[in-house]
């Protein structure tokens, strides 16, 4: 049984992927994959919660991969978007240049990481059943 804790993290995620999905269609690519990242984050931290772990303030995406004892199971691309993904976090949150932080995130960028996101997700979920 998914305890309340559990449903929490699962609905922020759920919520945030529709957020990723509304910027997306708006032209906001930056924080589409911003809101890619946030919504993976916290699937992880659901998983580690399911296990009754303590959830650790972090937000790089490998390391919450590796604390929910899945990391060895994703292949090296996934790795790679996973380590793009936390990478992007923290510019998307910090960078002030706009132009600079946009460059290369194109329309089809960010529905692959909103797809690869949609199947991280429930890839994770599926462990929780």
């Amino acid at each position: 049984m998914i305890s309340e804790r559990v449903r929490k993290w699962i609905e922020r995620a759920d919520y945030d992927m529709q957020t990723a999905e509304a910027v997306h269609k708006a032209g906001r690519y930056i924080y589409s994959i911003f809101m890619c990242q946030q919504a993976i984050e916290k699937c992880l931290k659901a998983l580690i919660a399911y296990d009754e772990g303590d959830l650790p303030p972090i937000h790089n995406l490998r390391r919450l991969a590796q604390l929910s004892k899945v990391l060895t199971e994703l292949d090296e691309d996934q790795l790679t978007k996973l380590d793009f993904l936390s990478h992007y976090y923290i510019n998307a949150r910090y960078k002030e240049d706009i132009a600079e932080l946009s460059k290369g995130i194109t329309e089809d960028i960010s529905r692959s990481f909103i797809d690869f996101s949609k199947e991280t997700i429930q890839w994770v979920s599926r462990r929780m059943k």
